[in-house]
């Protein structure tokens, strides 16, 4: 077998045993669902072109996987690991047809091991879609410039991911900027400005992605709107800590040696007379690389937000270093394969440590034990027929839909001041008149400004078994009949 060829089924091989590894944690040891988790899993019980919001993409893949596999946990994220290995199935296509079958086996083999992949394969987001479009998006780019500025199947093909990356996250749009700016590093590229089957992807994309744009429309653009509250920069601004904190952030999400690598990688593309195959990749990298990292100084940003910028950026960064580091790029694979062994057998690990009993080094502590709370809400319910679930928190009602069973669809967000802050806001109204109430809080305290506003209330218990350590709140449970309305 040639050297040429052993890089590829390296790959081959790799992706294989990480993808069924996933799946097998998936299948046998799934973590439960965080809140955001179950609110998607909610969604996915009716299908819709647009959610409060997201655009519907994550929804429709819970609905497939659920469908096919149950609604256990493992199945509700099924489609978030499948779809990074897609993506490193794109980004091998994408670094050999630009590189060589060596880039692309190391790119593929970069991005299965990442360490914001590894955790994010175990979680169903919107992310996973998203960079599966914007990988494929990519790929077709090139196919498409190579054959030329006309009109021909790849440019339909972009045009196609461009607009199923759309309905997977509006974060899609930056890959326009990418497209802006490789045009100005690499002036070759504006040809395509010219020719028709660059405005047809575009226009396909758009089209592909108009009924979520309509369902925005007749949803008073809710979804448009907590996009825009998302960015949060009318708060306090210039934090050098925040700041810190996200480029900090970055080595954790690529690892400390590729990110190196893929920063070394930046400034070979930018240098006058660079590579322009490392100019495209750097164009696709670097936009949101400066925006997220602008918006984390200006207000906050989260680290995943830099997402798509590694789409590109493994690619680069693996181009880069291949005829110079090898080994480095070997080396981060290694240490991408031993943190991802701890990530999925975390409690192994922290027992091994002597560091079970200390929730502040759980990753899992957010989630952990809301199964247990589900089965006693469950036992309420059952105790009070015809009781509906009422929380003043979309995490809990959104986690208590699932873990409660039966699935009370029926549950019900209590909104005092009518404002429309998430989905169940937009979606449940609570009737005046007569009806009883499992009523669900955080509320340290007794909650009178809640049991005020009905005829009848009881104090059912606490619940804080599902608490790790010191983390979390206890849940305080009420049984409240006969809703007044929210004003006298």
């Amino acid at each position: 077998m040639t050297s040429s060829n052993r890089w590829p089924l390296a790959a081959l091989v790799l992706v294989a045993v990480v993808t069924l590894w996933r799946l097998a944690v998936l299948a046998f040891a799934p973590p439960n669902l965080s809140f955001d988790e179950a609110q998607y899993w909610a969604w996915a019980q009716s299908f819709q072109l647009g959610y409060y919001s997201k655009p519907p993409m994550v929804a429709w893949a819970i609905a497939a996987t659920t469908a096919l596999f149950g609604e256990g946990e493992g199945a509700i994220k099924l489609s978030s690991a499948l779809a990074h290995t897609l993506t490193a199935w794109f980004l091998y296509l994408l670094g050999r047809d630009l590189f060589g079958r060596r880039e692309g086996a190391l790119a593929a083999m970069g991005w299965i091991t990442l360490p914001a992949v590894s955790l994010s394969a175990m979680m169903i987001t919107t992310d996973p879609f998203l960079l599966t479009a914007w990988a494929a998006a990519l790929w077709f780019l090139v196919r498409a410039e190579r054959h030329g500025p006309g009109i021909n199947g790849w440019w339909l093909a972009l045009g196609v991911a461009f607009g199923l990356g759309l309905l997977s996250k509006y974060a899609m749009a930056f890959f326009l900027l990418g497209l802006a700016l490789w045009m100005v590093l690499v002036p070759e590229a504006r040809r395509l400005l010219k020719g028709g089957g660059l405005w047809l992807a575009l226009g396909l994309g758009l089209l592909i992605y108009a009924p979520n744009g309509i369902w925005n429309a007749l949803n008073g653009f809710v979804s448009y709107a907590h996009t825009r509250d998302n960015a949060n920069l009318r708060g306090d601004m210039f934090n050098f800590g925040k700041l810190a904190e996200f480029v900090g952030g970055q080595f954790g999400v690529a690892g400390p040696i590729l990110m190196v690598l893929l920063l070394a990688g930046l400034v070979a593309a930018l240098r006058r007379g660079g590579d322009g195959r490392l100019r495209l990749l750097a164009a696709f990298t670097l936009p949101v690389l400066a925006i997220m990292t602008a918006e984390s100084f200006l207000s906050r940003a989260n680290a995943n937000w830099t997402a798509p910028a590694y789409v590109a950026g493994v690619v680069l960064a693996s181009a880069w270093a291949a005829p110079r580091w090898p080994r480095l790029l070997l080396a981060s694979l290694a240490l991408h394969l031993l943190a991802m062994g701890m990530l999925y057998n975390m409690d192994a690990v922290r027992h091994g440590l002597g560091l079970a009993e200390n929730s502040r080094l759980d990753p899992m502590k957010r989630i952990r034990g809301w199964d247990k709370v589900g089965d006693r809400i469950s036992l309420l319910l059952a105790e009070h027929p015809g009781a509906r679930l009422l929380a003043d928190e979309r995490k809990v009602l959104a986690t208590l839909t699932y873990y409660v069973h039966p699935h009370p669809f029926d549950a019900i967000k209590w909104n005092p001041d009518g404002r429309v802050r998430d989905h169940f806001d937009q979606t449940t109204t609570l009737p005046v008149g007569a009806g009883q109430y499992i009523y669900v809080t955080e509320n340290p305290n007794v909650p009178e400004g809640v049991i005020a506003r009905f005829a009848q209330a009881q104090a059912l218990g606490r619940i804080d078994d599902h608490l790790s350590g010191s983390h979390g709140r206890a849940l305080s449970v009420w049984w409240l009949s006969e809703f007044k309305g929210y004003r006298e």
